[in-house]
């Protein structure tokens, strides 16, 4: 199986275990692209959500609206999703992957990110054509249907308090084998 999927609450640490992932795999002569989301705060209040690729370039995914010029057209909860600013950066880190030597990282696939009908295709096309080695984080909750069927085709892993810290090398065995297995 190609796709290495983590599912787990909000905050309770797949974001933190696909970094210590990326950084193991890098480590181990695997090149990864794709992309993070991060939490933004100040003054530790959460004003939203960025987009990180991992070559660098940073965008917006969400903001608190309070915080907006103008409305949003999608919005979860009080923040509004930057579509635009979004997709500048998931995009762009997902395109000209060198498959045989690439992990490509997708954190997240949820609410805020499949507003994005062009992402949502980009999804859709890399879990139906076998050829990507993927990690992905998914809301634990069941949703929409193409994070069910990710679910459906995907190593899963629920990520827990207890467990957060004690996954990563269990993860890493069989994404390397993965890699051993395709030369």
């Amino acid at each position: 199986m190609n796709y290495f999927v983590l599912t787990g609450d909000p905050g309770v640490g797949k974001t933190t275990l696909t970094k210590k992932l990326c950084s193991s795999l890098n480590k181990n002569g695997i090149k990864t692209v794709g992309f993070i989301t991060e939490e933004v705060r100040r003054n530790r209040v959460r004003e939203g959500f960025d987009i990180v690729a991992l070559n660098g370039l940073r965008g917006r995914l969400a903001r608190d609206q309070s915080l907006l010029d103008v409305p949003t057209k999608y919005a979860v909860g009080k923040y509004g999703v930057l579509i635009e600013e979004f997709e500048s950066i998931a995009l762009q880190s997902l395109h000209n992957v060198d498959v045989p030597k690439t992990c490509l990282i997708i954190d997240e696939i949820g609410k805020m990110e499949l507003f994005s009908v062009a992402f949502k295709n980009k999804v859709k096309e890399i879990f139906s054509n076998n050829k990507y080695i993927v990690v992905a984080t998914i809301p634990s909750r069941k949703s929409d249907a193409l994070i069910e069927s990710i679910r459906c085709r995907s190593k899963v892993w629920t990520v827990t308090r207890e467990n957060r810290n004690n996954l990563h090398e269990e993860i890493m065995k069989e994404i390397t084998s993965c890699f051993s297995n395709s030369n």
